[in-house]
């Protein structure tokens, strides 16, 4: 179903308050094909990590999932989108200046979402659509690949006073695996943060009633799935000289992975976490998923409380 359902009353402070069943479109930006290759992998589609997410969140949210990407895919449109509350748009493995309908199919079903009352979080991916479709640029970062751990984001004087960044210490590492960013903004856009990769590391986007929360970094992913994804890009990490060789990056792969599912006796996965100097803000979920957790408090938040920002 596609609205918002009233699932429990307590009383709370003197109050009562009432628990809101939230309402989520996941925008999968993958096509099938890289969906079933992910899979196959032995990982999962990023439409599905990002319900697992939500779920862990808030375990009475609801939500459907659309594929934008492949021809022909059954897509909500106009007043159908404005009966979510929010809407979440995933990573992709596409990069968004090549010539492929299924990039512009998806750059389409976005500016159809900003022509909505719509409330839109993306990461990496989802942020590239929206600036693109908003009217800004993305192109290949001449820094290179931010790929494992984004250090040192710093948010902007407007990113410190922003929801997007409530009771999120700062600066903060962040996971990360993107080769393109942000080089012109479109109008309507406010820089929340940046670092020394990509001065564009999160935003804000307000094109007519639509508003759009967006970060180049993945605040869904964990250790255990960017380590899945430095064995597929293990060829190109060699090839960009961020590995000497392959072997390297499956050992990183094996310390990302041992670091996020550390034992109490596990002496040496307590030295890879020093190692890769991984911190709160990386393996405890409550720090890395504030940012997901801070929209999905602003969509939950009653009109009549909602403050412009």
């Amino acid at each position: 179903m596609i609205m918002a359902v009233f699932v429990i009353t307590y009383y709370f402070n003197g109050l009562f308050r009432v628990n809101i069943m939230l309402t989520i479109l996941i925008v999968e930006g993958n096509t099938l094909q890289a969906q079933e290759l992910a899979v196959a992998a032995g990982s999962c589609s990023q439409s599905e990590l990002y319900h697992k997410t939500l779920l862990a969140l808030r375990p009475d949210i609801d939500c459907d999932i659309v594929c934008p990407a492949d021809e022909g895919a059954p897509l909500p449109q106009g007043a159908a989108l404005e009966k979510y509350d929010g809407i979440i748009w995933t990573g992709s493995s596409l990069n968004i200046y090549q010539q492929d309908p299924a990039i512009y199919r998806q750059i389409d079903f976005m500016k159809n979402c900003f022509d909505q009352k719509v409330k839109i979080f993306g990461s990496c991916w989802g942020l590239q659509v929206a600036v693109v479709a908003a009217g800004g640029t993305v192109a290949a970062n001449v820094r290179g690949r931010e790929i494992g751990i984004a250090r040192e984001i710093q948010p902007t004087v407007s990113g410190r006073f922003h929801p997007l960044y409530k009771n999120k210490t700062a600066p903060f590492d962040a996971v990360a695996v993107h080769l393109d960013h942000v080089v012109r903004l479109p109008e309507g856009a406010t820089v929340l943060s940046g670092n020394d990769i990509s001065r564009i590391q999160a935003l804000e986007i307000r094109r007519g009633r639509a508003i759009f929360w967006g970060v180049q970094y993945h605040p869904e992913f964990d250790l255990d799935y960017v380590a899945t994804l430095f064995r597929k890009y293990r060829t190109k990490m060699v090839d960009e000289g961020l590995c000497p060789d392959e072997a390297a990056v499956d050992k990183l792969a094996s310390d990302f992975q041992r670091a996020q599912n550390i034992t109490p006796d596990d002496d040496g996965a307590a030295e890879i976490r020093h190692h890769y100097n991984m911190g709160a803000d990386i393996l405890d979920p409550c720090h890395r998923l504030q940012e997901i957790s801070n929209w999905l408090d602003f969509i939950a938040r009653p009109e009549s409380q909602k403050i412009n920002i």
